[in-house]
């Protein structure tokens, strides 16, 4: 009896054992599952999100005639305007005499760009590649480099891309698949010669007009390696899946989206609002509760006009123009596809070469060396700031590899005597920039204190960093 009574009551320890594994596993299950829904980037939007600048340089046809989108009209198609050097329908009047592609990467190095985007066609219609496409009766596409009568006839791109490569920048290429002036297609692919089909021109179906464009892109998205970011304006004309096939890794493609700020004018806070932007969902903000990655980003000119191709007697923004810019967009967690108008000579202008590396130069110095940092896993984390030390800003970072986990944060000042907001939001992200209303001086005890009063999983911080006052500001 007293045998049996024993093995009942270990049998029935081992159940209830059994029974507390089973709960535990299914418990681990369902945190592991949680886990799993974390929005994460994929490779090409981690290496996207990994720089806080990228070049996007607007060199083509509108370069020697005006800004625009497209930047062919009926002022300067067939007649050589005012401000332009030749006709656009021309290929001879796209003629850099000086090109050198190797002097734009002076000032992209200089900048810390590490991505770069070069305009292959924009909506005029002109490529800067040798294309072999061909129009319907089988005669060359003829508006090109490479072209006849073309003042180019060596492949640009390719320039483009070794330059790149050797300088060990990421590359891309900009083509507007739904706009062409030369094939009378407005930004929106609608067609826009139905009343008059200027010469030069070429107004074809819309099922001719898709196969010449898939047959530029094809040659792009093969004949030029792996691409860093695809860039595609006004629409993609159902030519989605064949970028996914040709160029899976490469970001700005439906496998890997990014989401614009809403303006190009450089102040997302006053354009589209304040507030915190998040890397998932779409929209100007992001939605935190998205389970699709998708990196920000804001587009802004050099020009103090809204102007993307070079034009002469333009305002060049100074670096003193820049910084509230840079601390708008990266401070707030996107990224700068900062544009670059290629002039006439086919350089960087010697008046806007000195503010790109001049913004570089700030960035790397303000942001560069923290006077106290610390990065792991956790609630809060502390900073014990040097003693006589000053101080005006803080940089937090996620590690966004494993998602955007932080849904609410506080950062706090101490010297003793209780602690004092400095800041106080809900995303994180890539990079978040605050700046203090004040300089402060460092006692013998000054602390600052991240606190992550609410995250969806234990919150990986990349870095916790408090810096001295920057220069230029």
């Amino acid at each position: 009896s007293g045998t049996s009574e024993l093995w009942l009551t270990e049998t029935m320890l081992d159940n209830m054992a059994v029974l507390t594994i089973l709960i535990g596993m299914a418990l681990l299950s369902e945190g592991s599952a949680q886990i799993m829904r974390i929005a994460t980037p994929t490779p090409a939007q981690a290496r996207y999100q990994d720089t806080d600048f990228i070049a996007l340089i607007h060199f083509n046809m509108g370069t020697f005639a005006h800004n625009g989108d497209p930047c062919c009209d009926p002022t300067n198609w067939d007649v050589k305007a005012p401000y332009a050097t030749g006709k656009t329908s021309d290929p001879a009047t796209f003629n850099p005499t000086k090109l050198n592609i190797s002097q734009w990467f002076d000032s992209i190095n200089g900048l810390g760009a590490n991505i770069a985007i070069l305009t292959a066609k924009h909506g005029c219609g002109f490529g800067l590649w040798p294309t072999n496409s061909t129009l319907p009766d089988g005669s060359p596409y003829g508006y090109n480099v490479g072209a006849k009568g073309a003042a180019i006839q060596h492949d640009v791109l390719r320039d483009f891309v070794n330059n790149a490569t050797a300088n060990g920048v990421g590359y891309g290429f900009y083509y507007s698949i739904m706009k062409n002036f030369y094939l009378c297609r407005s930004f929106s692919g609608t067609d826009s010669c139905t009343k008059t089909v200027l010469p030069g021109q070429h107004n074809y179906t819309q099922d001719v007009y898709t196969k010449i464009a898939q047959a530029q892109v094809t040659e792009l998205w093969t004949n030029y390696g792996d691409l860093t970011e695809i860039w595609v304006d006004s629409g993609l004309d159902g030519l989605q899946d064949l970028m996914v096939h040709l160029q899976p890794q490469a970001v700005g493609t439906p496998k890997n989206p990014t989401g614009w700020c809403g303006t190009e004018s450089g102040h997302p806070s006053k354009d589209v609002g304040p507030g915190d932007v998040w890397s998932t969902g779409s929209g100007f903000f992001g939605d935190p509760n998205s389970s699709q990655w998708m990196p920000k980003f804001c587009d802004p000119q050099l020009f103090q006009e809204h102007v993307w191709f070079w034009e002469p007697n333009l305002h060049v923004r100074t670096l003193g123009m820049m910084i509230p810019i840079y601390h708008d967009i990266v401070g707030r967690g996107m990224v700068m596809e900062l544009a670059f108008s290629i002039d006439r000579d086919g350089l960087v202008d010697p008046t806007h070469e000195p503010v790109y590396k001049a913004l570089g130069a700030w960035v790397r110095s303000c942001y560069g060396t923290p006077l106290v940092e610390t990065s792991g896993s956790g609630n809060e984390f502390y900073l014990t700031v040097p003693e006589g030390a000053t101080f005006d800003r803080v940089q937090i970072q996620e590690d966004i590899v494993t998602g955007q986990r932080v849904r609410e944060y506080a950062v706090e000042v101490s010297s003793g005597a209780g602690w004092t907001s400095v800041a106080a939001a809900k995303a994180i992200g890539r990079k978040r920039i605050f700046l203090m209303n004040s300089t402060m001086t460092a006692t013998s005890n000054t602390t600052l204190r991240l606190s992550l009063s609410n995250a969806i999983a234990t919150p990986n911080i990349k870095q916790f960093a408090v810096f001295k006052p920057c220069p230029s500001e």
